[in-house]
């Protein structure tokens, strides 16, 4: 699983139950049958097909380190109590 820096947290697989309407279920078959594959590893497919298409991974997010050598402007009287 990645934050949203895109650095993996864990490779420890995540568990994910759902429910199918009986049509769905016999969609599911009908396509784990034509691929010669269990139903599981084609809902893994498809999931993985579906995400890659259309979801992006987050861009890495850089810090401007040359923001640490930019002149600040600060009051004298920020130093006195």
């Amino acid at each position: 699983m990645k934050n949203l820096n895109g650095k993996i947290k864990t490779k420890k697989p995540q568990i994910i139950k759902l429910s199918l309407s009986e049509k769905d279920f016999i969609l599911l078959d009908r396509y784990a049958r034509l691929h010669d594959m269990t139903k599981k590893t084609a809902v893994k497919r498809i999931v993985k097909d579906f995400l890659s298409a259309n979801v992006s991974m987050p861009e890495d997010i850089s810090k401007n380190q040359l923001d640490l050598f930019t002149s600040r402007e600060t009051d004298l009287f920020d130093y006195t109590r």
